[in-house]
């Protein structure tokens, strides 16, 4: 009877952590490194580890300023991206290369494996078991799956967009701005290559309250269509037909059926993210820049923030900071995002003929713009003056809680 109840007294120890993280994406495993760097026991619930993810996979400047602190490999920097094409359907694109690189074209599935592969170098414990259910109990979160019951005072929930589980968490508040994508890849054309090879083509006005991608990643080529939820996209089975169309327009025959992804981005300025000892981050949270539909970056930024937090004992601290940052800037490039989606034409006409205020992109990417200071920099711009940038680019990006 003894060894019986030292057998589950142990058994017991092992499902109770410091922390558990749910989900294993570039939120998931930032806040898993930060925490087991620290020397806490973290685990983390990755229901999904061969799941391809749907995406683009531009990684913007900033987001890899954002990777820095986990010394990323020199793999992520083959693909940079100063070459951009902005296009309208049945007109001329206009192009636009910068000085600067404002991107980097990766192959998401393997940054996704680096970053597993660097939370248990770290020392987090993966475990590929999906959580199905949460609850708080006696002051530990509890997550739930078909292998058993794991224990924690700390919840980070980065389960992804798709994930319900923070349905369970009362008073906290994702993001609810959202975007149907489709995205599928292809070898990169023969013909294409001299325009899309590491360079990016952004498409208006083929996709109600969005826009299409073909960005050249080397040999390959990644395309999708991007529209607002909401919007009228020609009926069931518009996104797909639009989709269509947009490969036509590029010159390409429709190959293989698209996977579905969702983008999901803030709805209002505020959003209540943390709350007691639990937190959501990334994709989760519903982060995703409501222009650019990029959400690697404010995915990194936004886990190191929660875990910081936590090791400070107080996670109200990711709260305030998202709100001073990431929330700031998205809501104001929330107001961006709905100009340009409702009046593409005139947006394109102005690519090709002021072709300078495409670099606002670039320094947007590259940390050196905040979506708060672009209203000053399009109306100097139009005043024939250089735009301020900021003297540490995109610093809150790498410096979560400073």
């Amino acid at each position: 009877m003894l060894g019986r109840f030292r057998r589950d007294k142990s058994e017991h120890m092992k499902r109770c952590w410091d922390a558990i993280v749910v989900g294993l994406g570039p939120a998931g495993a930032a806040a898993a490194c930060e925490l087991a760097e620290a020397g806490r026991r973290v685990l983390v619930l990755d229901g999904a580890p061969a799941r391809a993810k749907p995406c683009g996979g531009c990684l913007s400047d900033r987001g890899l300023e954002a990777l820095a602190w986990l010394e990323p490999p020199a793999w992520l920097r083959e693909h940079p991206v100063r070459r951009l094409w902005i296009g309208f359907p049945g007109k001329s694109a206009a192009q636009y290369v910068s000085p600067r690189v404002g991107a980097w074209l990766v192959e998401r599935a393997r940054l996704d494996a680096w970053l597993a592969g660097r939370a248990r170098q770290a020392g987090a414990e993966v475990l590929p078991a999906r959580a199905s259910r949460l609850s708080r109990e006696n002051g530990l979160w509890q997550a739930r799956g078909k292998d058993g019951a794991w224990r924690a005072p700390w919840l980070v929930l980065a389960s992804g967009a798709g994930a319900r589980l923070a349905d369970a968490l009362p008073g906290l508040e994702p993001g609810q701005w959202r975007f149907a994508a489709l995205v599928s890849e292809r070898p990169l054309p023969p013909g294409m290559e001299p325009y899309l090879r590491d360079a990016g083509l952004l498409e208006l006005g083929g996709v109600a309250g969005g826009y299409g991608w073909a960005f050249g990643r080397g040999g390959v080529l990644n395309l999708g269509i991007a529209g607002l939820l909401g919007r009228d996209q020609g009926g069931p089975g518009g996104l797909h037909r639009r989709m269509e169309a947009f490969t036509r327009r590029l010159g390409l025959e429709p190959m293989g059926a698209p996977r579905g992804a969702m983008i999901p981005c803030p709805h209002r300025r505020r959003l209540v993210l943390a709350q007691g000892r639990a937190a959501l981050v990334g994709d989760a949270a519903g982060l995703a820049d409501p222009v650019l539909g990029e959400g690697i970056a404010q995915a990194v930024a936004s886990g190191r923030m929660a875990a910081r937090a936590i090791l400070a004992g107080d996670l109200g601290l990711y709260q305030k900071r998202a709100e001073a940052t990431l929330l700031r800037d998205h809501h104001h490039a929330r107001l961006l995002a709905r100009l340009i989606y409702r009046f593409p034409a005139a947006f394109h006409g102005l690519a090709r003929r002021r072709p300078g205020g495409v670099e606002l992109g670039f320094n947007w990417l590259r940390g050196e713009l905040a979506p708060v200071d672009m209203w000053g920099a399009l109306a100097r711009g139009f005043l024939g003056r250089a735009p301020r940038l900021a003297r540490f680019p995109g610093a809150y990006y790498s410096s979560p809680l400073d």
